[in-house]
Protein backbone atom coordinates (compact mmCIF):
# COMPACT_ATOMS: atom_id res chain seq x y z
CA UNK A 1 0.00 0.00 0.00
CA UNK A 2 1.28 3.38 -0.86
CA UNK A 3 0.67 6.47 1.39
CA UNK A 4 1.34 10.10 0.29
CA UNK A 5 0.24 13.32 -0.05
CA UNK A 6 -2.84 14.84 -2.41
CA UNK A 7 -0.62 17.58 -3.28
CA UNK A 8 1.31 14.66 -4.68
CA UNK A 9 -0.79 12.65 -7.39
CA UNK A 10 0.72 13.50 -10.06
CA UNK A 11 4.32 12.29 -8.99
CA UNK A 12 2.85 9.53 -7.36
CA UNK A 13 1.09 8.33 -11.03
CA UNK A 14 4.07 9.04 -13.07
CA UNK A 15 6.02 6.93 -10.51
CA UNK A 16 4.10 3.87 -10.48
CA UNK A 17 3.12 4.15 -14.19
CA UNK A 18 6.74 2.61 -14.53
CA UNK A 19 6.56 0.07 -12.23
CA UNK A 20 5.94 -3.78 -13.15
CA UNK A 21 4.83 -4.18 -9.38
CA UNK A 22 2.05 -2.38 -8.10
CA UNK A 23 0.32 -1.34 -4.83
CA UNK A 24 -3.07 -3.23 -3.72
CA UNK A 25 -3.91 0.45 -2.84
CA UNK A 26 -3.08 4.16 -3.28
CA UNK A 27 -4.31 6.21 -0.18
CA UNK A 28 -3.76 9.94 -1.01
CA UNK A 29 -4.14 11.91 2.38
CA UNK A 30 -4.31 15.95 3.42
CA UNK A 31 -1.68 17.67 4.98
CA UNK A 32 -3.09 18.53 8.07
CA UNK A 33 -4.61 14.30 9.21
CA UNK A 34 -4.00 13.84 13.29
CA UNK A 35 -3.35 10.38 14.10
CA UNK A 36 -6.71 9.56 14.43
CA UNK A 37 -7.91 11.10 10.82
CA UNK A 38 -5.16 9.10 9.39
CA UNK A 39 -5.91 6.31 11.04
CA UNK A 40 -10.38 6.05 9.60
CA UNK A 41 -8.17 7.04 6.02
CA UNK A 42 -5.90 3.71 5.98
CA UNK A 43 -8.65 1.53 7.25
CA UNK A 44 -11.51 2.58 4.97
CA UNK A 45 -12.13 -0.40 2.72
CA UNK A 46 -8.26 -1.42 3.56
CA UNK A 47 -7.41 -4.87 1.31
CA UNK A 48 -4.40 -5.11 3.63
CA UNK A 49 -7.23 -6.14 6.53
CA UNK A 50 -7.10 -10.17 5.57
CA UNK A 51 -3.55 -10.15 5.21
CA UNK A 52 -2.14 -7.58 7.12
CA UNK A 53 1.03 -5.88 6.34
CA UNK A 54 4.47 -7.19 8.36
CA UNK A 55 6.33 -3.55 7.52
CA UNK A 56 6.24 -0.25 7.07
CA UNK A 57 8.81 2.18 5.35
CA UNK A 58 8.41 5.69 6.62
CA UNK A 59 10.06 8.40 4.15
CA UNK A 60 8.23 11.55 4.01
CA UNK A 61 8.66 15.03 5.43
CA UNK A 62 10.04 14.39 8.85
CA UNK A 63 7.09 16.29 10.34
CA UNK A 64 4.87 13.55 9.46
CA UNK A 65 6.72 10.53 10.76
CA UNK A 66 5.72 10.84 14.45
CA UNK A 67 2.13 10.50 13.07
CA UNK A 68 3.12 7.49 10.26
CA UNK A 69 5.09 5.86 12.59
CA UNK A 70 2.79 5.82 15.58
CA UNK A 71 -0.08 4.43 12.81
CA UNK A 72 2.00 1.84 11.58
CA UNK A 73 3.70 0.46 15.60
CA UNK A 74 -0.35 0.34 16.57
CA UNK A 75 -0.90 -1.76 13.77
CA UNK A 76 1.94 -4.03 14.72
CA UNK A 77 4.33 -3.21 11.89
CA UNK A 78 7.93 -3.18 11.79
CA UNK A 79 9.18 0.06 10.69
CA UNK A 80 11.98 1.65 8.95
CA UNK A 81 11.90 4.87 10.04
CA UNK A 82 14.20 7.93 7.55
CA UNK A 83 16.04 10.10 9.72
CA UNK A 84 15.43 12.17 11.90
CA UNK A 85 12.95 10.27 14.16
CA UNK A 86 10.48 13.18 14.04
CA UNK A 87 10.36 17.11 13.30
CA UNK A 88 8.29 19.86 14.50
CA UNK A 89 7.11 23.42 13.15
CA UNK A 90 9.34 25.49 15.34
CA UNK A 91 8.06 28.75 13.51
CA UNK A 92 6.05 30.18 16.99
CA UNK A 93 7.51 28.30 19.76
CA UNK A 94 10.53 27.05 18.72
CA UNK A 95 12.30 26.10 21.76
CA UNK A 96 9.52 24.57 23.27
CA UNK A 97 8.80 22.35 20.20
CA UNK A 98 12.65 21.32 19.57
CA UNK A 99 12.52 19.89 23.37
CA UNK A 100 9.48 18.15 22.04
CA UNK A 101 11.54 15.65 20.05
CA UNK A 102 12.73 13.85 22.75
CA UNK A 103 9.59 13.52 24.14
CA UNK A 104 8.30 12.73 20.66
CA UNK A 105 11.06 10.05 21.13
CA UNK A 106 10.04 8.44 24.19
CA UNK A 107 6.52 7.97 23.57
CA UNK A 108 7.07 6.30 20.51
CA UNK A 109 9.90 3.88 22.21
CA UNK A 110 7.39 3.20 24.82
CA UNK A 111 4.89 2.20 22.35
CA UNK A 112 7.32 0.01 20.10
CA UNK A 113 8.44 -1.96 23.84
CA UNK A 114 4.83 -2.44 24.18
CA UNK A 115 3.94 -3.58 21.04
CA UNK A 116 7.07 -5.72 20.81
CA UNK A 117 7.73 -4.75 17.29
CA UNK A 118 11.39 -3.26 15.43
CA UNK A 119 11.38 0.42 14.46
CA UNK A 120 15.07 0.96 12.99
CA UNK A 121 16.51 4.40 12.13
CA UNK A 122 18.08 4.64 8.45
CA UNK A 123 21.70 6.34 10.06
CA UNK A 124 23.74 4.52 7.74
CA UNK A 125 26.92 5.66 9.25
CA UNK A 126 26.40 3.12 12.15
CA UNK A 127 26.44 0.17 9.36
CA UNK A 128 29.20 1.81 7.45
CA UNK A 129 32.76 -0.74 7.49
CA UNK A 130 34.66 2.18 7.81
CA UNK A 131 33.05 3.97 10.33
CA UNK A 132 32.46 0.80 12.32
CA UNK A 133 36.17 -0.08 12.13
CA UNK A 134 36.99 3.12 13.33
CA UNK A 135 34.64 2.48 16.26
CA UNK A 136 36.09 -1.15 16.83
CA UNK A 137 39.93 0.50 16.97
CA UNK A 138 38.66 3.09 19.36
CA UNK A 139 37.17 0.93 21.52
CA UNK A 140 40.29 -1.53 22.08
CA UNK A 141 42.44 1.33 22.70
CA UNK A 142 40.19 3.33 25.14
CA UNK A 143 38.98 0.01 26.81
CA UNK A 144 43.06 -1.50 27.23
CA UNK A 145 44.49 1.65 28.48
CA UNK A 146 41.35 3.66 30.33
CA UNK A 147 42.09 7.02 27.98
CA UNK A 148 38.46 8.52 26.45
CA UNK A 149 38.49 10.08 23.23
CA UNK A 150 39.69 13.55 24.03
CA UNK A 151 38.57 15.19 21.02
CA UNK A 152 36.57 14.88 18.13
CA UNK A 153 36.10 17.41 14.97
CA UNK A 154 33.57 16.33 12.68
CA UNK A 155 33.16 18.43 9.08
CA UNK A 156 30.34 17.83 6.80
CA UNK A 157 29.58 20.29 3.82
CA UNK A 158 26.42 19.35 1.72
CA UNK A 159 26.78 21.09 -1.22
CA UNK A 160 23.25 22.68 -1.25
CA UNK A 161 22.98 25.91 -2.88
CA UNK A 162 19.19 27.40 -2.35
CA UNK A 163 17.82 30.16 -4.59
CA UNK A 164 16.73 32.93 -2.56
CA UNK A 165 13.72 32.51 -3.72
CA UNK A 166 13.29 28.52 -3.10
CA UNK A 167 13.48 29.18 0.74
CA UNK A 168 9.94 30.21 1.09
CA UNK A 169 8.45 27.40 -1.52
CA UNK A 170 10.38 24.26 -0.62
CA UNK A 171 9.01 20.94 1.04
CA UNK A 172 11.42 18.91 0.85
CA UNK A 173 14.00 19.92 3.28
CA UNK A 174 12.54 22.71 4.40
CA UNK A 175 13.44 26.21 5.71
CA UNK A 176 10.36 27.96 5.88
CA UNK A 177 9.16 25.50 9.24
CA UNK A 178 12.10 27.09 11.52
CA UNK A 179 14.38 23.82 11.48
CA UNK A 180 17.31 23.60 8.55
CA UNK A 181 20.20 21.68 8.84
CA UNK A 182 19.92 19.79 11.84
CA UNK A 183 17.05 17.87 11.38
CA UNK A 184 18.32 17.60 7.67
CA UNK A 185 21.42 15.54 7.44
CA UNK A 186 23.10 17.15 10.62
CA UNK A 187 20.84 14.27 12.48
CA UNK A 188 23.53 11.95 10.89
CA UNK A 189 26.51 13.70 12.00
CA UNK A 190 25.27 14.21 15.60
CA UNK A 191 24.50 10.80 15.53
CA UNK A 192 28.30 9.70 14.59
CA UNK A 193 29.57 11.83 17.24
CA UNK A 194 26.93 10.09 20.12
CA UNK A 195 27.67 6.68 18.69
CA UNK A 196 31.74 6.71 18.47
CA UNK A 197 31.82 8.49 21.81
CA UNK A 198 30.19 5.69 23.03
CA UNK A 199 33.56 3.99 23.62
CA UNK A 200 33.87 6.70 26.53
CA UNK A 201 31.27 4.13 28.88
CA UNK A 202 34.56 2.43 29.11
CA UNK A 203 36.80 4.33 31.43
CA UNK A 204 36.64 4.41 35.36
CA UNK A 205 34.48 7.24 35.17
CA UNK A 206 32.86 7.68 32.07
CA UNK A 207 30.78 11.31 31.04
CA UNK A 208 27.28 11.47 32.57
CA UNK A 209 26.49 14.65 30.95
CA UNK A 210 27.25 16.32 27.93
CA UNK A 211 27.46 20.39 27.42
CA UNK A 212 26.51 22.35 24.24
CA UNK A 213 26.63 25.90 22.40
CA UNK A 214 25.68 26.46 19.32
CA UNK A 215 26.09 28.39 16.71
CA UNK A 216 23.88 29.24 13.61
CA UNK A 217 23.72 30.91 10.12
CA UNK A 218 19.49 30.81 8.83
CA UNK A 219 18.54 31.77 5.32
CA UNK A 220 18.34 35.60 6.00
CA UNK A 221 22.13 35.48 6.77
CA UNK A 222 22.43 33.33 2.79
CA UNK A 223 20.61 36.59 1.78
CA UNK A 224 23.03 39.01 3.18
CA UNK A 225 25.83 36.65 2.09
CA UNK A 226 25.40 36.18 -1.40
CA UNK A 227 23.36 39.42 -2.19
CA UNK A 228 20.86 40.80 -5.38
CA UNK A 229 24.07 42.42 -7.49
CA UNK A 230 26.37 39.06 -6.54
CA UNK A 231 23.48 36.92 -8.16
CA UNK A 232 23.22 38.89 -11.36
CA UNK A 233 27.25 39.00 -11.77
CA UNK A 234 26.81 35.18 -11.44
CA UNK A 235 23.47 34.22 -13.69
CA UNK A 236 23.00 37.78 -15.22
CA UNK A 237 19.67 40.45 -15.48
CA UNK A 238 17.83 38.55 -18.05
CA UNK A 239 18.19 35.31 -16.12
CA UNK A 240 16.99 36.24 -13.30
CA UNK A 241 14.24 38.63 -14.27
CA UNK A 242 11.13 35.99 -14.11
CA UNK A 243 12.24 34.92 -10.36
CA UNK A 244 12.94 38.97 -9.46
CA UNK A 245 9.13 39.13 -7.53
CA UNK A 246 9.17 36.16 -5.80
CA UNK A 247 9.22 36.51 -2.07
CA UNK A 248 12.80 35.78 -0.55
CA UNK A 249 14.21 35.89 2.76
CA UNK A 250 14.90 39.25 3.21
CA UNK A 251 11.28 40.23 2.06
CA UNK A 252 9.75 38.18 5.08
CA UNK A 253 11.32 39.94 7.72
CA UNK A 254 9.12 38.17 10.36
CA UNK A 255 9.49 34.82 9.35
CA UNK A 256 11.81 32.71 11.48
CA UNK A 257 13.80 30.64 9.43
CA UNK A 258 15.41 27.50 9.60
CA UNK A 259 19.43 26.95 9.94
CA UNK A 260 21.51 26.67 6.37
CA UNK A 261 24.54 26.40 8.47
CA UNK A 262 25.52 25.51 12.23
CA UNK A 263 28.85 24.77 14.37
CA UNK A 264 28.20 22.75 17.13
CA UNK A 265 30.56 23.38 20.34
CA UNK A 266 30.28 20.17 22.90
CA UNK A 267 31.71 18.86 26.38
CA UNK A 268 31.61 15.30 27.87
CA UNK A 269 31.62 15.84 31.39
CA UNK A 270 32.30 13.79 34.53
CA UNK A 271 32.07 16.15 37.53
CA UNK A 272 34.05 18.74 36.90
CA UNK A 273 36.04 17.32 34.78
CA UNK A 274 35.82 17.86 30.90
CA UNK A 275 36.62 14.48 29.30
CA UNK A 276 36.01 15.13 25.32
CA UNK A 277 35.82 18.16 23.37
CA UNK A 278 34.41 18.24 20.14
CA UNK A 279 33.73 20.69 17.13
CA UNK A 280 30.82 19.80 14.56
CA UNK A 281 30.32 22.07 11.64
CA UNK A 282 27.76 21.27 10.00
CA UNK A 283 27.03 22.78 6.49
CA UNK A 284 24.30 22.88 3.70
CA UNK A 285 24.96 26.74 1.93
CA UNK A 286 28.92 25.15 0.99
CA UNK A 287 30.74 24.04 -2.42
CA UNK A 288 28.57 23.43 -5.02
CA UNK A 289 28.28 22.43 -8.42
CA UNK A 290 25.05 24.26 -9.00
CA UNK A 291 25.07 26.26 -12.19
CA UNK A 292 21.46 27.06 -13.13
CA UNK A 293 18.30 28.95 -11.57
CA UNK A 294 15.88 26.30 -12.30
CA UNK A 295 14.85 24.38 -9.37
CA UNK A 296 15.28 20.24 -11.18
CA UNK A 297 12.81 17.02 -10.52
CA UNK A 298 15.47 15.57 -8.64
CA UNK A 299 16.04 18.19 -5.88
CA UNK A 300 18.16 15.73 -3.64
CA UNK A 301 21.06 14.42 -5.58
CA UNK A 302 20.08 16.23 -9.27
CA UNK A 303 20.84 19.97 -7.95
CA UNK A 304 24.39 20.24 -8.15
CA UNK A 305 25.43 18.40 -4.39
CA UNK A 306 28.69 17.81 -3.78
CA UNK A 307 29.32 16.77 -0.68
CA UNK A 308 32.97 16.99 1.69
CA UNK A 309 33.52 14.68 4.86
CA UNK A 310 35.90 14.59 7.32
CA UNK A 311 36.43 13.48 10.76
CA UNK A 312 39.49 13.99 13.08
CA UNK A 313 39.85 11.84 16.45
CA UNK A 314 41.90 12.12 19.16
CA UNK A 315 42.89 9.80 21.97
CA UNK A 316 45.16 12.06 24.21
CA UNK A 317 48.72 11.44 23.44
CA UNK A 318 48.02 7.43 22.19
CA UNK A 319 45.94 8.43 18.61
CA UNK A 320 44.85 10.17 16.59
CA UNK A 321 42.65 9.15 13.77
CA UNK A 322 41.63 11.12 10.34
CA UNK A 323 38.83 9.72 8.14
CA UNK A 324 38.35 11.73 4.88
CA UNK A 325 35.27 11.39 2.23
CA UNK A 326 35.32 14.39 -0.52
CA UNK A 327 33.20 14.15 -4.19
CA UNK A 328 35.41 15.90 -6.82
CA UNK A 329 31.81 16.46 -8.22
CA UNK A 330 33.10 15.15 -11.37
CA UNK A 331 30.64 12.58 -13.31
CA UNK A 332 33.18 9.91 -14.15
CA UNK A 333 35.48 11.25 -11.06
CA UNK A 334 36.11 8.97 -7.87
CA UNK A 335 35.75 9.91 -4.22
CA UNK A 336 37.52 7.32 -2.15
CA UNK A 337 36.70 7.18 1.39
CA UNK A 338 40.59 7.43 3.18
CA UNK A 339 41.16 6.40 7.20
CA UNK A 340 44.60 7.56 8.49
CA UNK A 341 45.29 6.03 11.76
CA UNK A 342 48.67 7.16 14.29
CA UNK A 343 49.44 5.37 16.74
CA UNK A 344 52.11 5.79 19.84
CA UNK A 345 53.66 2.46 19.11
CA UNK A 346 56.15 2.42 21.50
CA UNK A 347 53.39 2.49 24.24
CA UNK A 348 50.40 0.55 22.78
CA UNK A 349 51.63 -1.35 19.95
CA UNK A 350 50.63 -1.44 16.09
CA UNK A 351 52.14 0.40 13.15
CA UNK A 352 53.22 3.84 14.12
CA UNK A 353 50.92 4.73 10.78
CA UNK A 354 48.50 3.04 8.80
CA UNK A 355 46.69 4.58 5.89
CA UNK A 356 43.68 2.26 4.49
CA UNK A 357 41.45 3.04 0.95
CA UNK A 358 38.46 1.19 1.77
CA UNK A 359 37.30 -0.87 -0.19
CA UNK A 360 34.16 -3.40 -0.70
CA UNK A 361 33.87 -6.78 -2.12
CA UNK A 362 31.08 -5.57 -4.33
CA UNK A 363 33.35 -2.98 -5.82
CA UNK A 364 36.68 -5.01 -6.10
CA UNK A 365 39.41 -2.29 -5.79
CA UNK A 366 38.64 1.04 -4.29
CA UNK A 367 35.57 1.89 -3.49
CA UNK A 368 33.78 5.55 -3.76
CA UNK A 369 33.02 6.82 -0.62
CA UNK A 370 29.23 7.10 -2.55
CA UNK A 371 29.28 3.34 -2.84
CA UNK A 372 30.13 3.00 0.56
CA UNK A 373 27.38 4.66 1.91
CA UNK A 374 25.22 2.88 -0.17
CA UNK A 375 26.29 -0.05 1.43
CA UNK A 376 25.57 0.93 4.44
CA UNK A 377 21.59 2.08 3.55
CA UNK A 378 21.27 -1.26 2.42
CA UNK A 379 22.48 -2.98 5.35
CA UNK A 380 19.83 -0.93 7.68
CA UNK A 381 17.14 -2.12 5.19
CA UNK A 382 18.35 -5.38 5.57
CA UNK A 383 18.31 -4.64 9.66
CA UNK A 384 14.75 -3.85 9.04
CA UNK A 385 13.89 -6.65 7.07
CA UNK A 386 15.38 -9.29 9.97
CA UNK A 387 13.70 -7.05 12.40
CA UNK A 388 17.09 -6.53 13.75
CA UNK A 389 17.25 -3.43 15.94
CA UNK A 390 20.45 -4.14 17.51
CA UNK A 391 22.57 -1.83 15.01
CA UNK A 392 20.39 1.34 14.44
CA UNK A 393 17.23 0.74 16.85
CA UNK A 394 15.19 3.26 17.89
CA UNK A 395 15.77 2.99 21.42
CA UNK A 396 19.79 3.45 20.57
CA UNK A 397 18.93 6.56 19.64
CA UNK A 398 17.79 8.76 22.63
CA UNK A 399 20.48 9.82 23.47
CA UNK A 400 21.48 11.37 19.79
CA UNK A 401 17.67 12.40 19.67
CA UNK A 402 18.03 14.65 23.08
CA UNK A 403 21.37 16.01 21.93
CA UNK A 404 19.57 17.37 18.27
CA UNK A 405 17.07 18.26 20.23
CA UNK A 406 19.04 20.11 22.67
CA UNK A 407 21.07 21.65 19.54
CA UNK A 408 17.63 22.80 17.70
CA UNK A 409 16.33 24.32 20.64
CA UNK A 410 19.35 26.58 21.33
CA UNK A 411 19.29 27.76 17.65
CA UNK A 412 15.53 28.62 18.24
CA UNK A 413 16.50 30.64 21.03
CA UNK A 414 19.95 32.59 19.38
CA UNK A 415 17.04 33.67 16.98
CA UNK A 416 15.04 35.00 19.77
CA UNK A 417 17.77 36.78 21.11
CA UNK A 418 18.81 34.09 23.73
CA UNK A 419 21.37 31.80 24.43
CA UNK A 420 22.61 28.86 22.28
CA UNK A 421 23.85 26.93 25.25
CA UNK A 422 22.59 23.92 27.42
CA UNK A 423 23.48 20.70 29.28
CA UNK A 424 22.22 17.36 28.37
CA UNK A 425 21.93 14.77 30.87
CA UNK A 426 23.46 11.35 29.53
CA UNK A 427 21.62 9.14 31.71
CA UNK A 428 18.88 7.40 30.05
CA UNK A 429 17.00 7.22 33.68
CA UNK A 430 17.01 10.84 33.94
CA UNK A 431 13.57 12.99 33.88
CA UNK A 432 15.04 16.42 33.92
CA UNK A 433 17.74 15.96 31.12
CA UNK A 434 17.76 18.90 30.23
CA UNK A 435 19.27 22.30 31.23
CA UNK A 436 19.22 25.70 29.74
CA UNK A 437 22.74 27.80 30.55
Amino acid sequence: MVVDLESQRRVVEEYLATRTIQPRRVVLVTEDLDLDSLTAALEKDDPLHENPAWGCIVATEPRAHQVYAEWAVRQGMHVLLEKPVTARDLRVNGPDEALGLAADHHRLNELVEKKGVTVVVQAQRRAHPAYRLVKEILGDIVGEFGVPITYMDIHHADGTWNMPWEFASRDGHPYKYGYGKLLHSGYHFIDLFCWLAEVNQNIGMPPDRLGLDVFAVDARSIDAQITGDSYERLFGAARLRPYSDLPRPASLPIQPWGETDVVVLARLMNGSGVLTTAVLSLLQSSFSGRSWLELPEDTYKGNGRIRHERVTIQVGPLMAIQIHSYQDGLRDGTSPFQVVVHRNRELVGGEAVTRMTMRSEEDGSVAASDSLNIRAREQILQDFLAADGRRSGLALHRTTVRVVSAAVAGVARLARGGSGRSVVALDGSVSEWYRPE
